[in-house]
């Protein structure tokens, strides 16, 4: 999805801000609903909400990303944020499928739900899935910070040369 300018300005930089906050929030969130399960009732399709407004927001920073890099200087480093960002918006995408089929199946199938061992792959399919996406979304933050600020506008702060992204700042 395309989507090049909002209030003027390019979209990316505002829209960034949909999955970079609600993507790690819903993840911590799923997180805590699958260490205590007995809140899924209570919070689970909030979370669920939360991680849907997270994925379309990817969805729509992809788009306008994909359009921007059109019209920006090209770096290894925006290369990479490109790459990152594909894998988030699939990483966001998994987040609201696994929390989805778990209140699904928690709504329509509660017997099933009730069993221990299906519990228990619930509660690691939520924590791997958040784990994965809220990781991905922080690192592609992060490396598109890095590629406005450090590249763009010349003022980054010296480093030792490795950063948590696995780039490094020399060359």
């Amino acid at each position: 999805m395309e989507l090049n300018n909002l209030f003027g300005l390019p979209a990316h930089p505002l829209l960034v801000h949909l999955p970079v906050v609600f993507v790690p929030m819903a993840s911590i969130a799923a997180i805590i609903l699958a260490i205590f399960p007995k809140y899924l009732g209570k919070f689970g399709w909030w979370v669920t909400g939360a991680s849907f407004i997270g994925m379309v927001g990817a969805v729509l920073a992809a788009g306008s990303g994909e359009e921007l890099e059109h019209k920006v200087a090209h770096s290894a480093t925006l290369e990479h944020h490109g790459q990152l960002g594909e894998t988030a918006r699939l990483l966001s995408f998994v987040l609201f499928a696994v929390m989805l089929i778990v209140m699904l199946v928690r709504r329509y199938r509660p017997a099933l739900i009730a069993k221990k061992a299906a519990g228990i792959v619930a509660s690691v399919l939520i924590v791997a899935a958040s784990v994965a996406a809220g990781w991905a979304m922080i690192a592609t933050g992060h490396n598109g910070a890095k590629a406005s600020w450090c590249e763009v506008s010349k003022n980054c702060p010296v480093s030792t040369g490795t950063d948590t992204t696995g780039d490094s700042d020399e060359g």
